[in-house]
């Protein structure tokens, strides 16, 4: 994605078309139009100056402005794993741009054109410093070779080092000047369920006024010096697992899976990637779940399809209230959940359930006990995807159903995935292709095999302009009826198959085991 999307052509299938003004991912002229947020529960490296903190992630850096206490969006080099040797880093007194210590070299950036270069050191890299009373001279490192200078542009030259060096901060130079940051950080440091955690980096705030400290499972914290314990500057994502995406005004809630490091976590990251708050449960328990699959969202409530039960989580108070087996759910494996007709239906691997008023756990259509797979609602109408096809619970009944246009095209054996509404088209998602109903005839049609391309389909997400689906090898924005009409692969515009998507009108976000992509869209 290195061009501006110019107007695309569909050959069309029979229906719809895209009209004029549908809203798609842009190439990548700007750094902001299509962004990556991996792990950034881990810091290897923090360098500070009077208006901004580099910090240095595993994938990416984040760039926090003090003055204005917001992120800049992340950036990430060319190759993601040039981060990941990272161990020190100073700021160039001469241009503000960021120099890294890796094992054996170094990695610069400037915020000036977005440029990433990288070198090579004799030896092993021990050091790396600044000298303010020559800064067009270069960045200095100490290797096991010895001292070498390294000017913006050029090769290193070894040097013997001025006394007037200025040595990248450390964490025991922070302890020194915070003695309490010994004796508090290893409870501070303890995460979801017990987890154990270390400082990595350290940098003073220019003020005076406390130290900027790297983690290696909590992100960035800001330790004041007045005060008993630190501040978490949050950004992005606490973990690369994404399992759902749900896109609300202003922003995006991202729910990451547990992995071997740490537990699963919901995480609310505003638009403009400047803040990011994560729920992640108690310290000693975490999350009473380990993946999500969707989210929903209610009066200041986040409701979740969990692998444990069906979960609301307080955005205010991050209180998990647990709807499971025990309480009557058929089972605790949540495939779909959905708002309807003002309640909360949850799709289980053994039938329907919907949490009354009381929180009272209400089985629907207590003779169906099969796989639910799919849900969407519109009006009086409750659509359930299963293994065998789609069906309908209409208000006042006890039955599903399947509209007999749709049993004759797929013959009843086809497993639906996802289902929503694009405008006035019900549109459904199987393992290979969109069925969508005609909304003036009632016809159903199958659109083409999209799977050749994006992999065997995995998630959906319809609105006004079109249907997005996920798959194995990347995501597709497609028309009822037409072929595809951007297509987003994987690897390549993400960094791995679709694990969830969600569209505001002006970011597409999509999930994946690697992270969570955002790209800008343009009409």
């Amino acid at each position: 994605m290195r061009a501006v999307l110019v107007a695309l052509v569909l050959a069309g299938c029979g229906g719809s078309t895209i009209g004029t003004g549908t809203p798609t991912p842009i190439g990548s002229l700007r750094p902001d139009d299509q962004v990556l947020l991996g792990d950034f529960s881990r810091v290897n490296a923090v360098a500070s100056s009077f208006d901004r903190v580099y910090v240095a992630y595993p994938t990416a850096i984040g760039i926090w402005r003090p003055n204005e206490r917001r992120w800049d969006v992340p950036r990430s080099p060319p190759n993601p794993r040039d981060l990941e040797g990272v161990r020190a880093a100073v700021i160039d007194p001469l241009d503000q741009s960021a120099w890294f210590a890796t094992d054996n070299g170094w990695l610069h950036y400037s915020t000036g054109g977005d440029r990433w270069d990288r070198g090579v050191l004799p030896g092993r890299v021990l050091q790396i410093a600044t000298n303010p009373f020559d800064p067009a001279r270069g960045i200095w490192f100490r290797t096991t070779a010895g001292w070498v200078v390294q000017p913006t542009i050029g090769a290193a030259t070894p040097a013997s080092p001025p006394s007037t060096l200025k040595l990248a901060p450390t964490i025991d130079d922070a302890a020194r000047d915070l003695p309490q940051l010994r004796a508090l950080g290893p409870t501070l440091l303890v995460g979801p369920r017990l987890q154990p955690g270390e400082f990595t980096g350290a940098a003073p705030a220019v003020s005076g006024g406390g130290w900027f400290l790297g983690t290696s499972n909590q992100g960035l914290l800001y330790f004041d010096r007045t005060a008993g314990a630190p501040t978490p500057l949050g950004l992005g994502i606490p973990s690369e697992l994404v399992g759902a995406v749900l896109a609300i005004d202003g922003g995006v809630w991202v729910a990451t899976d547990a992995d071997y490091r740490t537990g699963a976590a919901v995480t609310h990251v505003t638009s403009d990637l400047g803040a990011s708050r994560s729920l992640r449960g108690g310290r000693s328990q975490g999350m009473p779940f380990d993946a999500v699959r969707q989210l929903v969202a209610g009066e200041r409530v986040l409701w979740a399809a969990t692998d444990r039960g069906l979960m609301r989580l307080g955005i205010d108070d991050e209180r998990v209230n647990r709807f499971d087996e025990s309480r009557g759910l058929p089972d605790d494996r949540i495939t779909a959940i959905v708002q309807h007709r003002g309640r909360i239906v949850a799709a289980t691997l053994r039938g329907l359930s919907t949490v009354d008023s009381s929180d009272a756990l209400v089985r629907l259509v207590p003779s169906f006990q099969e796989p639910a797979t799919a849900l969407a609602s519109r009006g009086d109408t409750l659509w359930v995807g299963t293994n065998r096809g789609l069906f309908a619970l209409v208000r006042g009944s006890n039955d599903l159903r399947m509209p007999e246009g749709l049993r004759l095209l797929t013959e009843g054996r086809t497993t639906i995935l996802g289902v929503d509404y694009v405008a006035d088209t019900l549109v459904a998602m199987t393992t290979d292709q969109l069925l969508w109903r005609d909304p003036v005839s009632g016809a159903w049609n199958a659109g083409p095999l999209l799977s050749l391309q994006v992999g065997r389909l995995r998630v959906l997400d319809a609105s006004e302009h079109g249907t997005w689906v996920g798959g194995d090898r990347g995501a597709a924005l497609v028309y009822p009826g037409a072929g595809i009409a951007r297509l987003l692969t994987a690897p390549g515009d993400l960094p791995a198959g679709v694990t969830g998507i969600a569209n505001d009108g002006t970011f597409l976000w999509i999930g994946t085991p690697a992270g969570l992509v955002r790209f800008r869209m343009s009409q």
